[in-house]
C-alpha cells in the first residue's frame, strides 16, 4: 500500500504546480516504475493467486462483513462507507485518527467480491444469507433489491430494527437537533460517503481521483469528530465497497481486451459478467 500511497502523494503534489516543465522527466521515472515495476509485475501474480481456493481463507471475506463486525457489536455503532476508498487512503485515515488523543483506532484488511464495483461492494456489506445475480445482472439480497438507500434501510432493518440508511450529503447541513434525532435510539447506522468514486470513475474528472481521496479522508475525519461531540456516537467502522486501481498515463490499446465472444453477458468498460467462458479475439 506504500507504494499506492506515495503514487498518489506525488501527484497530488504534481497537480499543484503550475509550469511542471522541470519536473516531466520525474513524472516520466515515476510513472515507468508504477506502472512497469508494480502494476504489471503484481497484477498478474495477484489474478493467478485469486483463483486458488486459498485465496479466499487469507483474508476476512467482504461479504460476511456484516456478521463479522456488526451483528455482534454492542454498542451504538456507525458504519461509514465511502464508495471506493481503498486501503491505501483507509491507512492514512486511520493514522490520522491515532494522532488524535481522543481517537482509538485498528485497521484490517477483507477481500473484496467481484466484480469489485459499487452494485456488488454495498450489497456484499449488507446482512444477507443468500446473494443473487438476477438473469438481467441486478444483485438480490435475499430476494430483495438493494440499489438504493431506502432498499438498504429496509434490509438492514430486517436485521437489526432500530438502525438506518442515511446519505453522508443528508448529514452536513443538519443542525446538532437533528443530528441527536437521527441517531438516537438506533442500535446501527449505515453512512454513505461518496467523494472518491463520484469523480474516479467519469472520464472527464478521472485525473482529480487523488484530489478527492484527500478530501474524502478529511471528510470522514471531520464527520466522526462532528458525530461524537454532537450525536453522542462513540463507536466508527470506515470501510469502503471497493478500492480501485489508477495510472495517470492512459493504457495502451495493446493492453486492453479488443472483444470477447460472449453471447450473453453484462459488459462494463471495467469488467464483463457472463455464465459463459469467453475467448478473447
Amino acid at each position: 500500500y506504500l507504494i499506492d500511497s506515495n503514487y498518489r502523494a506525488f501527484y497530488f503534489a504534481y497537480d499543484q504546480i503550475d509550469d511542471v516543465s522541470n519536473y516531466e522527466e520525474l513524472r516520466d521515472l515515476v510513472e515507468n516504475i508504477y506502472t512497469n515495476e508494480y502494476l504489471f509485475k503484481q497484477l498478474p501474480k495477484w489474478t493467478s493467486a485469486f483463483v486458488q481456493d486459498e485465496a479466499l481463507e487469507i483474508l476476512p471475506l467482504q461479504r460476511k462483513f456484516f456478521n463479522h463486525y456488526v451483528r455482534s457489536s454492542k454498542v451504538k455503532l456507525v458504519v461509514i462507507i465511502s464508495d471506493a476508498l481503498r486501503y491505501e487512503a483507509a491507512e492514512e485515515l486511520y493514522e490520522k485518527l491515532n494522532r488524535d488523543a481522543k481517537c482509538t483506532a485498528k485497521i484490517d484488511a477483507m477481500m473484496s467480491v467481484l466484480p469489485s464495483v459499487t452494485s456488488f461492494g454495498m450489497a456484499a456489506l449488507l446482512p444477507h444469507k443468500s446473494f443473487e445475480i438476477t438473469d438481467n445482472y441486478k444483485v438480490l439480497l435475499d430476494g430483495r433489491t438493494c440499489e438504493g438507500t431506502k432498499q438498504r434501510e429496509q434490509i438492514l432493518q430486517r436485521a437489526i430494527p432500530p438502525s438506518r440508511c442515511i446519505q453522508y450529503d443528508d448529514l452536513t447541513g443538519m443542525k446538532q437537533a437533528n443530528l441527536r434525532e437521527i441517531f438516537t435510539g438506533m442500535e446501527v447506522v449505515y453512512v454513505y460517503h461518496n467523494q472518491v468514486d463520484a469523480r474516479g470513475d467519469k472520464a472527464n474528472t478521472e485525473n482529480e481521483v487523488f484530489k478527492a481521496c484527500d478530501e474524502a479522508i478529511e471528510e470522514i475525519y471531520t464527520l466522526i469528530k462532528r458525530l461524537s461531540t454532537n450525536a453522542n456516537v462513540q463507536n466508527f467502522i470506515v470501510t469502503a465497497d471497493h478500492g480501485f486501481i489508477y495510472k495517470r498515463d492512459k493504457l495502451n490499446e495493446s493492453d486492453k481486451i479488443s472483444s470477447l465472444d460472449i453471447k450473453q453477458a453484462s459488459i462494463n468498460r471495467r469488467y464483463i459478467l457472463s455464465d459463459n467462458a469467453g475467448q478473447s479475439k
